[in-house]
C-alpha cells in the first residue's frame, strides 16, 4: 500500500518537507498559531453539530437553543465547548499577533503573512459578533440591536451597512437569517481560505525565529515534524482539557426570550467587545463618532499597515522603544477599558411600585360594570312607546 501511494502521490517529497529543520531557540510562544488552528477546528466541529438541531427563526431558535441543552445528548457540552472555544480563540489569537509584535515577525520579507493574520483577527471577531444574535435572548438580541446602531454612525456608508445587516427596519427575523448565513457559511469560507494562504505564506517564507537567530541558527533548528508537531498536539489536549472542564463546570447563560418591547433592558456584549463599550462612555454628542467609528477604524487600520510604516531594524520590542511604548499604551488600553467595561454597574429599572399593606386597603373600581354603564349611556338602543306604536301603523299601512 505505501508503495503504491508513494507511487502516485508526492509522499516523499511531502515528508521531506515536514522534517525540515526550524530556526533555533523557538519556544512555546511558536504554538499560539497552531492552537489558533485548532480551536478554528472545534469551532467548525461543534457549530455543525449544533446546526443539527437549531431553527434561525425567532419563533424557533430561543427554543432551539433549549432543546439542545436539555434534550440533545451532550448537547449542553458541545455547545458550551462552542461558546468558550470562541473565548479562546479570541484570546489565542491576540496573544499570537502579540507574539509576533514582541519578535517583530512583521518585517520584511513577511508583511503579507502578517496582512492575513490581521485579517483573521477581523474574521474571528465576526464570527463573535454574528453568532451572538442565535441564542436569540434578552442579552444577545440587545447587544445586536446596539452593535448594528454603532456601525451606523460611520460616514457615507453606515446607514447602508446598518440596513443590510438589519435587512429592514428593525432587528426581527431576516436579521437572525442573515447573521446565521454570514456565520456559518460566509465567514467559514472566508476564515479557511485566510487559513490556508496563511499557512502557504508561512511555509513559504519559513519560520521567523527570534532576533536573535543568525544565519546559521535558522537552518539548524529541530525539525518540525515530530519534534514541533509533538509540542502542537500536546498544546492542543491541555486546551482542550480546559475548554472541556469550563463547558461542565460553567454552563452558558441563556437569558430570557427576545423581547423588542423591553427598553428597559441594559445591553452588554460578550467580554472580547467590551473595550468598545467602555470606550463609547467618554464620546458623547458630536463626538460620538470618535468612540464609535474614528478610533476603532485607525487603529485597525494602523494595526493592518504596521510592516510598511515601521521599517527599524528586527529586534526584540524591549530594544525598539517607540514600538514599546505604542504596543504597551494599547495593550493597557483594552485591557483597562475591558475591566472597566466588565465591572461598571448595570442601570437599575425604576418601576413605581405600590406597597403591599396600601394596595390591600385599596379597593380597586368596577372596571367592568363602568364600561357597561358608559356603554348604555352611549349606545341605548331601547325603544319608547310612542316609536313602537309608530313602527305598528307603518305595518299595517304596507299590508
Amino acid at each position: 500500500m505505501k508503495q503504491f501511494l508513494n507511487d502516485r502521490l508526492p509522499l516523499d517529497g511531502v515528508m521531506a518537507h515536514l522534517r525540515k529543520p526550524l530556526p533555533k531557540h523557538i519556544n512555546l510562544l511558536f504554538s499560539l498559531g497552531s492552537l489558533a488552528m485548532f480551536l478554528l477546528l472545534l469551532q467548525a466541529a461543534t457549530g455543525a453539530f449544533l446546526a443539527l438541531s437549531y431553527s434561525p427563526t425567532p419563533d424557533h431558535a430561543y427554543n432551539a437553543v433549549n432543546y439542545i441543552n436539555d434534550e440533545v445528548p451532550f448537547g449542553k457540552f458541545v455547545r458550551g465547548l462552542h461558546h468558550w472555544g470562541a473565548s479562546a480563540m479570541v484570546i489565542i489569537v491576540f496573544l499570537h499577533i502579540l507574539r509576533v509584535v514582541l519578535y517583530g515577525s512583521y518585517k520584511a520579507p513577511r508583511e503579507l503573512t502578517w496582512v492575513v493574520g490581521v485579517l483573521l483577527l477581523l474574521v474571528t471577531l465576526g464570527f463573535g459578533f454574528t453568532g451572538y444574535l442565535l441564542p436569540w435572548d434578552e442579552k444577545a438580541y440587545w447587544a445586536t440591536v446596539v452593535g448594528i446602531e454603532i456601525s451606523s454612525t460611520a460616514p457615507v456608508l453606515g446607514d447602508v451597512v446598518a440596513k443590510i445587516m438589519r435587512g429592514g427596519a428593525e432587528v426581527g427575523a431576516v436579521t437572525l437569517s442573515r447573521f446565521y448565513a454570514l456565520h456559518t457559511i460566509w465567514l467559514p469560507w472566508l476564515a479557511f481560505g485566510l487559513v490556508g494562504l496563511h499557512l502557504f505564506l508561512v511555509r513559504f517564507y519559513g519560520s521567523s525565529g527570534t532576533p536573535k537567530n543568525t544565519p546559521e541558527d535558522m537552518k539548524t533548528g529541530k525539525p518540525f515534524y515530530p519534534d514541533q508537531v509533538f509540542e502542537d498536539v500536546v498544546g492542543m489536549l491541555i486546551l482542550f482539557v480546559i475548554l472541556a472542564c469550563a463547558a461542565l463546570f460553567a454552563p452558558v447563560p441563556l437569558e430570557d426570550v427576545a423581547d423588542p418591547t423591553n427598553a428597559d433592558y441594559d445591553p452588554r456584549p460578550e467580554w472580547y467587545f467590551l473595550f468598545l463599550f467602555q470606550l463609547l462612555k467618554y464620546f458623547q454628542g458630536p463626538f460620538e463618532i470618535l468612540g464609535t467609528f474614528v478610533i476603532p477604524t485607525v487603529g485597525m487600520l494602523l494595526l493592518l499597515f504596521l510592516p510598511f510604516l515601521d521599517r527599524s531594524e528586527r529586534k526584540v520590542l524591549w530594544k525598539r522603544p517607540i514600538a514599546m511604548t505604542v504596543t504597551s499604551v494599547c495593550v493597557v488600553a483594552i485591557v483597562g477599558l475591558t475591566i472597566l467595561g466588565a465591572t461598571a454597574p448595570k442601570l437599575e429599572t425604576q418601576e413605581e411600585t405600590q406597597p403591599t399593606d396600601e394596595a390591600q386597603q385599596v379597593t380597586p373600581p368596577d372596571t367592568e360594570t363602568t364600561d357597561i354603564n358608559e356603554g348604555e349611556d352611549v349606545f341605548d338602543f331601547q325603544l319608547t312607546e310612542e316609536e313602537i306604536e309608530n313602527a305598528k301603523d307603518v305595518g299595517e299601512e304596507s299590508e
